[in-house]
């Protein structure tokens, strides 16, 4: 299946944040306008999924909400696999609880990610002079012009470092084919790939910060490892493979957002624990938000003791204790 009619919508809002930021004074051909063209780019579309995004997250709470039922259920029927897969069918139907909004957000991030991801590599890619003689045609793709896409192939960040240049490149391709200075563009492209990958760390350690539980077991040995395979892995792909800056940025401005995304998770939508009760924070009064005040009498039990007066000669205090007359001891 085709997916040009994805690529078209994004290239138009790649276009208008371009032409908005041309408007606003800023050069046309620069690297920094293009960069924040591709970054709004990627921040228009998180915040068009962000809704899908929002029932997922309902669906994942109504999903621990039911744990407790689902354990009942497969406790009762472990030896009928048939009738526990109709229970929890009516069990779903009962809560309310739809599948499909869990798994069709994801479905429709695929090809809007497949699109960003093509339309910055076809621009990185235009900048080969090979290319642009064996793919004409491909100059004027997706509603841009030839102009538009060698403004585009051809910016440069700091005036210096190419937004088609990846940390692969030879030296020869850096300085002749694309007219950047090498030590510039390799830092630059380092740095983006050390930001994007300690992002997806912090994004990994929210995550499991707002999970309900944490399992020992097998299980839980494999996450914890993952949490640091996922960010060596962006860090490693951006080093080794042929991913031009322009790329890079894409992935770092999407890092970004996923990170600030678990911290709203954590702060608006706190998980479920096993009872299925909310394991936010703790109120401050009953009924609006702050914590229990009972909690402080049971905090400050412990040294309202220890510092009640003791008065021998008045008796004012607490009623005294019997003490055992032993030197050295009180």
């Amino acid at each position: 299946m085709s997916l040009d009619f994805v690529y078209t919508a994004v290239s138009w809002v790649l276009l208008r944040w371009h032409q908005l930021f041309s408007v606003l004074g800023m050069n046309p051909n620069g690297g920094l306008t293009w960069t924040l063209s591709i970054a709004l780019l990627v921040i228009t579309a998180r915040l068009g999924l962000f809704r899908l995004f929002v029932k997922q997250l309902q669906y994942m709470r109504n999903l621990q909400k039911m744990q407790p039922k689902i354990a009942k259920l497969r406790e009762k029927y472990r030896n009928d696999r048939a009738e526990l897969n109709r229970q929890m069918i009516k069990l779903q139907q009962q809560e309310g609880c739809n599948p499909l909004s869990g798994w069709l957000p994801i479905f429709l991030q695929i090809p809007i990610f497949l699109g960003l991801y093509h339309v910055v590599r076809h621009l990185s890619a235009a900048a080969s002079q090979n290319y642009q003689l064996t793919h004409p045609d491909r100059l004027t793709l997706y509603t841009f012009t030839k102009h538009e896409t060698l403004s585009a192939a051809h910016a440069k960040l700091f005036g210096h470092v190419p937004l088609a240049a990846s940390f692969h490149d030879s030296t020869h391709t850096i300085v002749s084919v694309l007219d950047g200075q090498v030590g510039v563009t390799r830092l630059v492209i380092a740095s983006v790939l050390v930001i994007s990958a300690a992002a997806t760390l912090g994004t990994q350690l929210l995550v499991r910060v707002n999970a309900p539980a944490v399992p020992e077991d097998t299980t839980a040995k494999v996450q914890r490892m993952m949490m640091y395979i996922i960010p060596l892995g962006v860090l490693a792909s951006g080093l080794l493979f042929d991913f031009p800056l322009g790329v890079l940025i894409y992935w770092l401005t999407s890092n970004i957002w996923s990170l600030a995304q678990q911290g709203y998770v954590i702060r608006n939508h706190p998980p479920i624990d096993e009872s299925g009760v909310s394991a936010g924070p703790r109120p401050d009064r009953p009924g609006d938000g702050g914590a229990d005040p009972n909690d402080n009498d049971r905090i400050a039990a412990p040294e309202d003791v220890r510092l009640v007066p003791r008065n021998r000669r008045s008796g004012v205090g607490a009623p005294r204790r019997r003490r055992r007359h032993k030197r050295g001891v009180r």
